[in-house]
C-alpha cells in the first residue's frame, strides 16, 4: 500500500513539474502587448505614397501638414455609409478650415479609369472641398494592424500634436465631430 502511495505522489510531482512551465508559457503566449494608437509621426515614418485625382503619385506626408489637426477618411464610392458621411465631412472641413483642420479623403478603390471617373464625379457632385487621393492597401493595414477584413468608412482624427484622438469605424458623424472638437484643443 505504501508503494502505491509513493508511486501516486511521484506521478503527481512529475505532472506538476510539467504542467506549471507549460501553463506559464501558454499564458505568456495569450498575453498581447499593449499597442499604442498610430501617430502622425508614425504615419510619416512609413512614407506612404498615394495617387491624387489627377494621377500624380505623392507622399501622403505632403498632404498632412505640420502642427495641424488632421482627419483621414477611408471610403469608396460604392459604400452606402461612406456616401452618407461625406457631406458631413465637407461641412466640417469648411467650418473648421479657419482652425487649420486638414481633411483628406482616401478612397479604397483601385486606380483604374472607371474608378477615377467615378471618384471625380462623386467629388464634383458633393462639392468636396478637401484633398482626395487613392490609398494603397498597405495604409489601411497600417491602421488596422494587418486585419484583412476591409471595413469602411473609417475616419482617423489626429490632434495638432500628432496623437490619434479617435478611430471611428463606420459612419458616426457625432463621434467624428466630438473627436474634431478634441483635436482642435490646444496641445497640453
Amino acid at each position: 500500500m505504501s508503494r502505491n502511495w509513493a508511486a501516486g505522489l511521484k506521478t503527481m510531482l512529475i505532472a506538476f513539474v510539467i504542467t506549471i512551465p507549460l501553463s506559464v508559457f501558454t499564458f505568456a503566449q495569450r498575453m498581447k502587448p499593449i499597442s499604442l494608437s498610430p501617430s502622425l509621426d508614425g504615419l510619416r515614418a512609413k512614407n506612404f505614397k498615394v495617387k491624387t485625382l489627377d494621377g500624380k503619385r505623392v507622399e501622403l506626408n505632403t498632404l498632412l501638414g505640420q502642427g495641424k489637426p488632421v482627419v483621414l477618411n477611408i471610403w469608396a464610392t460604392w459604400c452606402g455609409p461612406c456616401r452618407q458621411e461625406i457631406p458631413h465631412l465637407v461641412d466640417l472641413a469648411k467650418e473648421h478650415s479657419k482652425d487649420g483642420l486638414i481633411v483628406i479623403g482616401l478612397t479604397y478603390e483601385d486606380y483604374k479609369e472607371k474608378n477615377i471617373k467615378a471618384v471625380k464625379d462623386f467629388v464634383n457632385e458633393h462639392s468636396i472641398n478637401y484633398e482626395m487621393a487613392f490609398t494603397p492597401l498597405s495604409l489601411y493595414y497600417y491602421f488596422n494592424k494587418g486585419d484583412s477584413a476591409i471595413t469602411i468608412p473609417q475616419t482617423f482624427v489626429f490632434h495638432s500634436n500628432g496623437t490619434m484622438v479617435k478611430q471611428v469605424i463606420g459612419s458616426d458623424v457625432k463621434a467624428v465631430e466630438d473627436a474634431i472638437s478634441i483635436a482642435l484643443r490646444p496641445a497640453s
